[in-house]
C-alpha cells in the first residue's frame, strides 16, 4: 500500500478504519455493571478498529446502529452503508501497523441505556523502514439495543503535534528581525533571542517561534499555526502570512 493510514476513522478502499486498545480507565464507576460495560465497549471498539483496518465489513456492520451519525477526522460524515460496502476481498492481515486506544473513559447515561466513551487513538504505521505515529481523540456514543450495544454516534479529531524544528544560521535569522503590521493597530515585532527568534504582538510578551524550514516558522504548542515569510525578487523579507487552519492574515514588514 503506497499511502499512509493516518486515522481513527478514515476511509481506505471504501472502508472506515479506527484505532484502538490500551489501558482502560473507568470514569467514576458506580458499580460492577458500569465497570463491566466499560470492558465490553472497549472490547467492541477494539474489534471494530481491527475490522476497519482489515476490511472486515461484517464486523463493522455488527457494531454500527443503522442510523449511526459518524464523522471522521476530515469532517466527512459517512453512513453505515458507506462503511459496510464490500469489494468481495477477504479481510487483510495487519502486518504494517498497530492500533491502540489510550485514556479510555466511559460514562453511562440515559438511565443506563446509553454510554459515551472518550479516548485517544494511537496509530503506529511502519512505512518503508520508517515508523510513523499518529494520535486522534475520539468521542463515541453507544446505545443498548435488543441485540446488544450499538454505536450511534462517533466523532474524531486530530491530536496535533509540533513538527520537527530545523536550525537556521544566525545570518538567516537576522533577515526576519523587524516590525510587521496589518492595518494601523496590529503590530508584531520579530526579535532575536539566544535560542532563535521571538515575536510579540501589540506590546505583548515575547513568544518563541521555531523554523520548520527556511521562511516557514511555527509556534511550539500551537502546531496548526504557521508564519510564512515572503521575499521580493532580491531575496529581502517583505512580510509574512500568519496561517491558522488554512486561514491567512497578511502582514507587511514596515521596519
Amino acid at each position: 500500500m503506497e499511502f499512509l493510514v493516518p486515522s481513527h476513522h478514515h476511509l481506505i478502499a471504501g472502508l472506515v478504519i479506527t484505532a484502538v486498545t490500551g489501558a482502560t480507565a473507568v470514569a467514576a464507576p458506580t458499580g460492577g455493571s458500569d465497570r463491566d460495560l466499560s470492558v465490553l465497549l472497549k472490547r467492541q471498539t477494539q474489534a471494530f478498529s481491527e475490522a476497519g483496518q482489515a476490511g472486515d465489513t461484517a464486523t463493522l456492520g455488527k457494531y454500527l446502529d443503522p442510523d449511526v451519525v459518524f464523522m471522521n477526522e476530515t469532517g466527512e460524515i459517512v453512513t453505515k452503508a458507506d462503511m459496510t460496502k464490500s469489494d468481495g476481498a477477504p479481510p487483510r492481515k495487519l502486518t504494517d501497523r498497530s492500533i491502540e486506544v489510550t485514556d479510555w473513559v466511559l460514562r453511562r447515561q440515559g438511565g443506563g441505556q446509553t454510554a459515551t466513551a472518550t479516548f485517544v487513538d494511537v496509530l503506529t504505521q511502519h512505512f518503508h523502514g520508517q515508523t510513523l505515529v499518529y494520535r486522534f481523540r475520539s468521542t463515541e456514543t453507544w446505545a443498548k439495543r435488543a441485540d446488544g450495544w450499538k454505536m450511534i454516534a462517533s466523532q474524531t479529531m486530530n491530536v496535533q503535534q509540533d513538527p520537527p524544528a530545523v536550525r537556521l544560521s544566525a545570518e538567516d535569522l537576522d533577515t526576519y528581525v523587524g516590525v510587521y503590521q496589518a492595518g494601523q493597530d496590529y503590530k508584531v515585532i520579530v526579535a532575536r533571542s539566544a535560542e532563535g527568534l521571538t515575536t510579540s504582538t501589540s506590546g505583548g510578551p515575547p513568544v518563541a517561534i521555531k523554523a520548520e524550514l527556511r521562511d516557514v516558522f511555527f509556534l511550539p504548542g500551537i502546531p496548526n499555526m504557521r508564519r510564512i515569510f515572503k521575499r521580493d525578487a532580491n531575496g529581502q523579507v517583505t512580510g509574512y502570512v500568519s496561517r491558522r487552519d488554512g486561514v491567512d492574515i497578511v502582514l507587511s514588514k514596515v521596519s
